[in-house]
C-alpha cells in the first residue's frame, strides 16, 4: 500500500463541494469549482490562483483556506500547507481537514526524526501530530480513514501507547485485510503488546499469498518459542530472498536453538560456501559441531578461519571459547593474548582472560588488573563486575569480592552464574542465610551451573544455621 503523503492527500480529499457552497461566496464558490478543474488539467498556477481568488473573495472561509493546505501538500510544499491549515483553524477549529492536513505533516516530521534525535523531542512532535489526526479520525471519509488510522498506529508506536496502535492499524486491515504493510503493522503493534499469537495469526493469514512477510513471522515464532515454525517461515523467506545473509543467520540460530545441532551445522556449512566473506557462518558452524559432541572438529573447522582473519574480534573470542570448553584453557588463554597484543584495550578481550586467570586460579594479581582495565573502558558492566568480583574471591579479598559480586548481582537477578559467586561469597563470610538466598536465585536462573553442586551448598549451609 502506497503512503505517501501527495498520493495519499490525492485520494483522500474530504471537503464536499455541497459544503463549501453553504459556505463561500458565489464568486469564491466559483473560484474554488474552477481551481478543481485546473489542477485536474495539469494547470498548478492557474488553479492556485483561483483558490487565492476565493480566499480573496470569502476571507472567513475556512474549508477555502484547507483547501489551499490540501493543495499546497499535494505539491509537497509543506510550509505553505502548513500555514494555509493554520490559518484555516483560526477561523474554524472543528475543520477536519485542516486537522488532517497538520496531522500528516506533523506525522512526516516524526518519521525524519532518527535515533539521534531526543526522545522528548519525538514524544513531543508526535503528540502534536496525534492531536491534529485525532480531530480528523473522528467523523473523516472512507476516503481518507485508512491513511489516518495508518499515521495514528505509527504515531502511537512512537510513543509507545501499544494498546491505541493495535486499535488503529486494526481498523487500517478491517478496511484492507489483504494490506501486507497494514498487517506488519498490526503485528508490530500486537507483539509490542506482548500478544505474540496476535501477531503471528496477523501475518499468517496472508503468508502464503505475500511470502515477503515471512522473515517478520519467523521473528515472532521465534520470539514465541515456535522453533520449528520459524525454521519454516526463514526457509520460506529465503526462498524468496536466496542472497539475504541476514536470514540465513537466523534460520542457522533458530535450528541450533531447538537443539537440531546437525541441521543447524549444515544450513552453517551451506551459507559459508554461499557467503565465504561473512565469518558468521564458519563460527555458527564451529559452534554447532561442538554442541553436537565433536569438539575436536569444532576446533579444526574455526581454526583457519581465525588464522585468516587475526584482527577479528568475534572470530578469535570464538575460537577461545572452543577452546576453553574443550578444556583447553592454555590454548584459550594464548588466543586470547594474541587478540590483545593486537587490540590493548579491548574490553571484552581483557574481562575474559581476566575471568579465565580467576576460573583457573592463576596469576590473580594479573587478572584483577585486566578486568580492571576492561571497567576502565566500561565502567559499570555488570558482567565485569562478576569477573572482578571473582577475580578478589578467588584471591581470598572477600571484602572486595561482596563489593563488586553485589552490584553486578543487583543488575543481572536471573544470571545463575553470577548469583552462584555470590553466594560463594557470602557463605565464605558466614552468610548461610544470605548465601541459601542467592544460590536459590542462581537454581531459578538462566543456567550455566551444575545444578547438583549448588543443591549440596544450599543443603550444607542450612546444616549450619542456628536452629
Amino acid at each position: 500500500m502506497a503512503l505517501s503523503i501527495p498520493v495519499a492527500i490525492a485520494c483522500g480529499l474530504v471537503l464536499s463541494l455541497a459544503g463549501a457552497a453553504s459556505a463561500q461566496s458565489p464568486d469564491a464558490y466559483f473560484d474554488f469549482l474552477m481551481a478543481r478543474r485546473l489542477e485536474s488539467q495539469g494547470d498548478q498556477a492557474g488553479a492556485l490562483a483561483a483558490l487565492e481568488r476565493a480566499a480573496a473573495a470569502d476571507p472567513a472561509s475556512a474549508e477555502v483556506r484547507a483547501e489551499i493546505a490540501s493543495f499546497q501538500l499535494r505539491r509537497n510544499r509543506r510550509s505553505d500547507a502548513e500555514a494555509a491549515a493554520v490559518q484555516a483553524l483560526k477561523l474554524d477549529d472543528a475543520n477536519l481537514e485542516a486537522h488532517r492536513v497538520l496531522g500528516l505533516i506533523y506525522s512526516a516530521n516524526v518519521d525524519a526524526m532518527n535515533a539521534r534525535t531526543p526522545e522528548m523531542q519525538v514524544e513531543v512532535a508526535a503528540r502534536q501530530a496525534i492531536t491534529h489526526l485525532e480531530r480528523a479520525a473522528g467523523v473523516a471519509s472512507a476516503g481518507t480513514d485508512i491513511q489516518i488510522h495508518y499515521s495514528l498506529g505509527r504515531l502511537y508506536l512512537r510513543i509507545g501507547d501499544a494498546a491505541k496502535a493495535v486499535d488503529a492499524f486494526t481498523r487500517v486491515v478491517t478496511q484492507n485485510p489483504d494490506s501486507a504493510q497494514g498487517r506488519l503493522s498490526l503485528a508490530q503493534a500486537l507483539a509490542a503488546s506482548d500478544n505474540l499469537k496476535g501477531a503471528i495469526d496477523t501475518l499468517e493469514f496472508i503468508v502464503n499469498d505475500e511470502p515477503r512477510v515471512a522473515g517478520v513471522l519467523a521473528q515472532y515464532q521465534e520470539q514465541a518459542g515456535l522453533l520449528k515454525e520459524a525454521t519454516e517461515s526463514y526457509t520460506r523467506a529465503i526462498a524468496t530472498d536466496p542472497t539475504n545473509r541476514g536470514l540465513k543467520f537466523r534460520r542457522i540460530a533458530a535450528v541450533f536453538n531447538d537443539g537440531n545441532y546437525t541441521q543447524a551445522a549444515a544450513f552453517a556449512t551451506e551459507a559459508q560456501a554461499q557467503h565465504p566473506e561473512d565469518l558468521r557462518f564458519p563460527r555458527l558452524r564451529a559452534r554447532a559441531v561442538f554442541e553436537g559432541g565433536d569438539p575436536a572438529r569444532a576446533v579444526t573447522i574455526l581454526e583457519p578461519t581465525a588464522r585468516a582473519n587475526p584482527r577479528d574480534t568475534a572470530t578469535q573470542l570464538a575460537l577461545a571459547d572452543l577452546y576453553n570448553d574443550a578444556g583447553r584453557d592454555g590454548d584459550a588463554e594464548r588466543t586470547l593474548r594474541l587478540l590483545l597484543e593486537m587490540e590493548p584495550s579491548n574490553a571484552e578481550a581483557l574481562n575474559y582472560l581476566g575471568y579465565l586467570l580467576a576460573t583457573r586460579g592463576r596469576s590473580l594479581d594479573e587478572a584483577v588488573r585486566l578486568v580492571e582495565r576492561a571497567l576502565v573502558a566500561e565502567p559499570g558492566n555488570p558482567a565485569y563486575l562478576d569477573s572482578l568480583g571473582w577475580a578478589h574471591f578467588r584471591r581470598g579479598d572477600l571484602d572486595e569480592a561482596e563489593k563488586y559480586l553485589s552490584p553486578a548481582a543487583q543488575q543481572l537477578p536471573r544470571n545463575a552464574v553470577v548469583q552462584d559467586h555470590l553466594g560463594d561469597v557470602l557463605a565464605r563470610r558466614g552468610r548461610w542465610a544470605d548465601a541459601i538466598v542467592a544460590w536459590m536465585r542462581a537454581l531459578d536462573g538462566d543456567g550455566g551451573i551444575d545444578r547438583v553442586v549448588v543443591e549440596k551448598k544450599i543443603q550444607d549451609a542450612r546444616m549450619k544455621i542456628p536452629r
